[in-house]
């Protein structure tokens, strides 16, 4: 057995030498095959990681960047700043600028060094300016760098998660040159959680005339302007706080879980506000949740509620992503 691993060490010294002379060389797509090979056979250090990731910059092999991050995001290993900025560097380079500035806003709220946050908001901010720069062209008729007129964004060429994360992005950004654009589509997109947002961003914008939407089949009239914020809808404002209290001393460990679950609920069905009582749905959601846990609690809501609560988990988990 020591043979063995004596002769592990000396072929993994081998091949990490073998390499670095490749990158030095420039033989980035040979350093590409190896380095997948050899990552199978052990942990590289930093500094092979960030010759991998800049031999894949060299070839212009973002998508290989961003799935290689995020597996190391995911299983937390290596060096998590220097995978996060790759990523977010491959993603504005495939021009996913929304979702840069989705991850983006994510990391800024937690408790990071300030290099690292310096580095992020760099990032962000290009993505943001693309984003502008594209917006202004379109609405002023101009052509892009390469001679050309560029296009309106197609909604069919993209995700649903990708639509989602867009109009998210639009809503807090609260910029006014995206009105016409979503004014345009609002009747076209019954997908709720999607039209969640739409209505959302016009809120914000303050627009005050009457739109159509179809996000509950039928067609429905707002006056954005006048709608509430998402933090100001029931679920939110009045049960959620209630039954994270109540969980915290009954199941913390699916504290989480329940408020996404509750917030999930919220947006989907946003602006219409649930046929029952704050109380009521409060007894509602411990009962849902516990019983999911398969924990004894005292909690029995009317069966209306509880159904209303599996139908809107259902609508959550199906909807497309």
């Amino acid at each position: 057995m020591a043979d063995k691993i004596t002769t592990h060490q000396r072929f993994m010294k081998k091949a990490e030498k073998d390499l670095v002379r490749m990158f030095k060389d420039g033989e980035f797509k040979t350093f590409r095959e190896k380095y997948h090979h050899f990552i199978k056979m052990g942990t590289p250090d930093i500094s092979l990681e960030e010759m991998f990731y800049e031999a894949m910059d060299a070839l212009g092999e973002y998508d290989d960047i961003v799935d290689y991050a995020l597996k190391q995001l995911n299983e937390g290993t290596g060096d998590y700043e220097t995978h996060m900025i790759e990523m977010l560097k491959a993603l504005n380079a495939q021009e996913r600028y929304y979702e840069v500035i989705n991850f983006s806003d994510h990391i800024m709220e937690e408790k990071i060094p300030q290099g690292f946050r310096i580095e992020i908001a760099a990032i962000r901010h290009k993505a943001k300016k693309a984003i502008d720069d594209r917006q202004y062209r379109r609405s002023a008729g101009m052509a892009d760098e390469k001679g050309t007129q560029e296009e309106d964004i197609d909604l069919d060429d993209m995700s649903h998660q990708e639509i989602l994360r867009m109009f998210s992005t639009f809503a807090d950004e609260k910029d006014i040159r995206y009105k016409d654009f979503v004014l345009e589509h609002l009747e076209d997109i019954h997908a709720r959680d999607i039209v969640t947002f739409m209505l959302l961003y016009l809120k914000e914008i303050g627009y005050n005339e009457a739109v159509r939407h179809h996000k509950f089949g039928a067609p429905v009239d707002v006056v954005p302007v006048n709608l509430p914020s998402l933090e100001e809808v029931t679920l939110m404002k009045d049960v959620e706080p209630d039954v994270i209290e109540v969980l915290e001393s009954r199941a913390p460990q699916i504290v989480g879980e329940a408020t996404l679950l509750m917030t999930s609920h919220a947006i989907f069905n946003y602006p219409k506000e649930p046929d029952f009582e704050a109380e009521e749905l409060v007894q509602g959601y411990l009962q849902y949740i516990l019983d999911l846990l398969n924990v004894d609690h005292p909690y029995e809501a009317d069966r209306r509620i509880y159904e209303w609560i599996d139908e809107m988990e259902h609508l959550v988990t199906t909807s497309e992503t």
